[in-house]
Formats: C-alpha cells, structure tokens, sequence
C-alpha cells in the first residue's frame, strides 16, 4: 500500500512540475527597477519668493550733492526656462518677471520730500552648471529690465509722481536639488545692477532734477516644475 501512494505522489509531483515552472517564469516575483537615468534636461516653469535688500545712489542736479537711501522688500515672481544636458554639463536659459514694490524714502529736501519705488523687475539669464545626482550646481548671468517710480511731496504741490524703465544686468548663482521627475527646488542669489535715470527733468516748480542709480542684491528660494515634453511636441506639430 504504501509502494503504491509513494508511486502515486511521484507522479502527481512529475506532472506539476513543468506547469509550476511556467508559471514562474511568466510572473517572476521581484521586478528590478528601471535603469532609464533622470536628467535635468527639459523645459519648465516655476514660482519664487526672495528677500530683497539694497541701495540707490541720488544726485542733487542743482547742487550736486550726492546721497544714498536703502531699498527693500519681499517680493513674489514666475519663472521659465529650458536646460539642455550633456554628461554633468547643464546648459540653459531663464526668465522671470517679479512684482517687487520695494522701495525707500531719499533724503529730505527743505522744501519737499520724496521716495523712490521699484514697481517691476525682469531679467534674461543664461545659465551653467554641473550636475551631481540629483543636486544642480549652477552660475547665471544677462540682462535686466526694472521700472522705477519716484513720488515728490511739497506743501504747495502735493505729490507728484515720475516713473522710468531701466535697463541693467544681472549676475548670480544658485544649487537646484531634483525632488523627482516633476519637481525641483531650489536657492539663489542674484545680484542686480541698474542705469542711472534723471527724474523731474524738466523740474516741476516745486522739485529739483534727481538722479537715481539703484541696484539690487536678492535672495530668492522657489519651486520648479519640469514640463512634460509631449505638450512641447503637441505644441509645434501644431504649428507644421
């Protein structure tokens, strides 16, 4: 009896084997990862906050006297850009626009005061940099556009206010760490460097001509986020 179930089990085992075996190699347990590599080539989009401190140089176009008044503020922006990567090298281009309202009071006149506000900043980098995993160490520098209004107060003629756009340049560096595929964050600084404008020229009665040179030194701490290529394919197949 027992001869005949040994055999019996035997068989049975024969017989399931190949099935067994199939099965297995069909659905293996442990799927290894993907070994396709991140990069951080692509175009994205972005938002940033920053802490802005900085100085403007004003000349007295009558007397000539020189002076300075502080500049700061806390301003929010956009971001966008492209990088091309090549190895560790990362080659790109950024631009941003940023509602600052930062601003500082000039010092008093006798007769009237005034301050000077920066309403609007924009620049135009390029950027390079090397990539180490999933960290982005990078260099940028270009131009820079700002608009800046001065508002003059007297007794006798109110406010009076006088707005001009700047051009300058831009210079900074910054570290970009890769959260995933989608996401990056990252802190920069920039330094900005701006024209030297004349303002009340010609002078209202109550105002003498000012000259007004500011620039800008920011810290900024912002969010990327790496557009899918296909809406960039969808995009210029729509424009063949």
């Amino acid at each position: 009896m027992h001869k005949v179930l040994c055999a019996s089990i035997a068989a049975l085992a024969a017989m399931l084997a190949p099935a067994v075996a199939a099965d297995l190699s069909v659905a293996p347990i442990y799927n290894a990862p993907s070994s396709q590599a991140e990069t951080w080539g692509g175009a994205y989009s972005a938002r940033f906050g920053s802490g802005v401190w900085g100085q403007a140089k004003t000349q007295d176009g009558t007397t000539g006297i020189a002076s300075g008044f502080d500049l700061g503020g806390a301003p929010v922006g956009v971001t966008s850009g492209l990088n091309i990567q090549d190895g560790k090298w990362v080659l790109g281009y950024e631009s941003d626009a940023t509602v600052t309202k930062k601003g500082g009071e000039i010092a008093p006149h006798s007769a009237w005061s005034s301050e000077a506000k920066e309403r609007w900043l924009s620049t135009y980098r390029g950027r390079i940099g090397v990539a180490q995993d999933n960290w982005l160490f990078y260099a940028t520098a270009g131009g820079a556009l700002a608009n800046i209004q001065q508002n003059a107060v007297s007794p006798m003629s109110g406010q009076t206010p006088d707005a001009r756009w700047y051009w300058g340049w831009a210079a900074g560096a910054g570290v970009e760490w890769r959260v995933n595929s989608d996401w990056s964050a990252k802190m920069e600084y920039l330094y900005v460097g701006l024209q030297d404008k004349s303002y009340f020229n010609p002078a209202p009665t109550a105002f003498q001509n000012e000259r007004v040179r500011p620039d800008d030194h920011s810290l900024r701490v912002g969010v990327n986020y790496k557009l899918p290529w296909n809406v960039l394919d969808s995009f210029f197949a729509s424009k063949r």
